[in-house]
């Protein structure tokens, strides 16, 4: 039996729990700071908050897996790096202590690959180009996967890190605070007016769910140890191109107003997904049309 521990039951979360609950030999533990599922015989939900000074070593205890998915932030509703060390960094370096004095065998980090690089040249970044991160979201991804790095350097465990792009689809709350392509799917869906920070000139690299989830899964599984991974189609969209895809594929007649473009935001991030391309189990990644097509039968069938 192979134990997995799951910082963060989120929208990311709850998919790679269903990935791992398909083989019958793993035993999952989901971490969370609000559980509202039962745990069974291969899975058991701890509720808690991820913080400073909780008993990290007890939820590890006998881990053979962890995987550390959880931020009290997203871009656009960071704090000051002050606050985003506090909250994020400290606690991911009790973590990784615990994990190590626990003898966990390897821990994955899913990081930011829109917003670790920062200003991009505008072509697709490469895991080998420097971070600089553009807002303290960023800031707070580099410092922990720097941490991971020296933590693993001084012990056994080993490591994979997973820079991930703008993930997508059905299960993703369309009220929160990520998700551009779900929220305006649903917006769209649900009449209502659509909101765009800046001319719509910014490009991001989407990915469906369902991808990442293998994506993620591939890295694990057939992936090097001790590197880092960027994960996305590999292909960049501007929200004008996924404005004008959801009004030609959405029946609802939509509505857009522009709001002033937010610092946070860099104008280009698109991620070389070459490395990836060697252990990949898909044999293509879900179009941005087919994406949309998919999200919006997911919001339909549910009114």
């Amino acid at each position: 039996m192979r134990k997995i521990v799951v910082l963060g039951c989120g929208f990311l979360g709850r998919k790679l729990i269903d990935g791992f609950l398909k083989d019958p030999t793993n035993v999952v533990v989901g971490f969370n700071r609000s559980i509202s599922v039962p745990s069974s015989d291969h899975i058991r939900y701890v509720q808690g908050t991820f913080a400073s000074g909780y008993d990290f070593g007890a939820l590890v205890a006998d881990a053979d897996l962890v995987i550390h998915l959880v931020s009290t932030s997203v871009p656009g509703t960071e704090k000051r790096s002050l606050d985003e060390i506090q909250a994020n960094v400290i606690p991911s370096v009790e973590l990784f202590d615990a994990c190590m004095a626990q003898g966990v065998k390897r821990l994955v980090f899913l990081s930011s690959g829109g917003t670790v690089y920062g200003r991009s040249p505008y072509r697709a970044n490469r895991e080998s180009d420097p971070p600089a991160p553009y807002n303290t979201y960023g800031l707070q991804k580099v410092m922990i996967e720097q941490a991971l790095q020296l933590t693993a350097h001084y012990s056994d465990m080993q490591y994979q890190i997973i820079r991930l792009s703008n993930p997508y689809g059905p299960g993703q709350n369309p009220r929160g605070p990520l998700g551009l392509i779900t929220k305006l799917v649903y917006q769209a869906i649900n009449h209502e007016t659509i909101h765009i920070f800046g001319d719509g000139s910014v490009v991001r690299d989407f990915i469906y769910i369902d991808d990442a989830i293998q994506g993620i899964m591939d890295i694990i599984d057939k992936g090097e140890t001790n590197t880092i991974y960027n994960l996305g189609r590999g292909t960049g969209a501007s929200v004008t191109d996924v404005t004008s895809i959801i009004e030609r594929v959405v029946p609802e007649r939509i509505s857009i107003t522009h709001a002033p473009a937010r610092k946070v935001d860099v104008p280009y991030s698109v991620l070389d997904i070459a490395k990836y391309r060697q252990i990949t189990s898909l044999d293509g990644f879900v179009s941005l049309e087919d994406g949309i097509k998919r999200t919006y039968s997911f919001f339909a069938g549910q009114r």
